[in-house]
C-alpha cells in the first residue's frame, strides 16, 4: 500500500477522484458524467430545488454550482423558472433530464453495486456513515473559523 501524508483533505480528494473515475466508467456510455448525474439525482430528489438549497445539499459554493448548471442546461437536461418569490428561481429537470437520469440509472446501480461487492456491506455501511460524518464535521469546523461558505 502507498505511503500517504497523514491529511484528510489529501486522502478524501484521492478517494473522490478514484470513485469518480468508476463511476465516469459506467455512465460516459450513456453520454453523462458522474458529476452531472449527480446534480440531476439531487435535483429529481429534494424539494427545495433553489440554487443556494442545491449547493448546500451538494457541499458545492454557488460559483462552482453555477459553472455545473451552465453544461446541463446547455445540454438540456435542467431549466429554471421563477419561484413562489419573484426574486427566486426554481431549478427543475426537464423532460429531456428526467429522461437522461432514467436512462443512465442502470450505470449509476453497476458503479454502485460493484462499490459495494468491493467494500463488503459492513464496509459499505461504515463508509457511507463515516461521509456523513466527515461532511457535518468539516462544516461545523468550518463555521468555528468563521470560513463556512454557501
Amino acid at each position: 500500500m502507498l505511503q500517504w501524508p497523514v491529511c484528510a483533505l489529501a486522502s478524501t480528494r484521492r478517494a473522490a477522484r478514484l470513485l469518480t473515475q468508476l463511476y465516469d466508467s459506467h455512465l460516459t456510455v450513456y453520454g453523462i458524467e458522474a458529476g452531472q448525474f449527480a446534480l440531476l439525482m439531487m435535483l429529481d430528489a429534494i424539494a427545495d430545488r433553489g440554487q443556494t438549497a442545491l449547493a448546500n445539499m451538494l457541499g458545492m459554493d454557488k460559483t462552482t454550482l453555477s459553472r455545473n448548471l451552465k453544461v446541463v442546461k446547455q445540454r438540456g437536461w435542467v431549466e429554471s423558472e421563477a419561484g413562489t418569490d419573484a426574486r427566486r428561481r426554481e431549478l427543475k429537470l426537464t423532460a429531456e433530464g428526467r429522461a437522461m437520469l432514467e436512462s443512465a440509472r442502470p450505470g449509476w446501480r453497476r458503479a454502485q453495486d460493484s462499490l459495494k461487492r468491493a467494500l463488503g456491506e459492513p464496509d459499505w455501511a461504515a463508509m457511507m456513515n463515516t461521509m456523513e460524518t466527515v461532511a457535518r464535521a468539516a462544516l461545523k469546523a468550518g463555521e468555528k473559523n468563521g470560513s463556512g461558505k454557501t
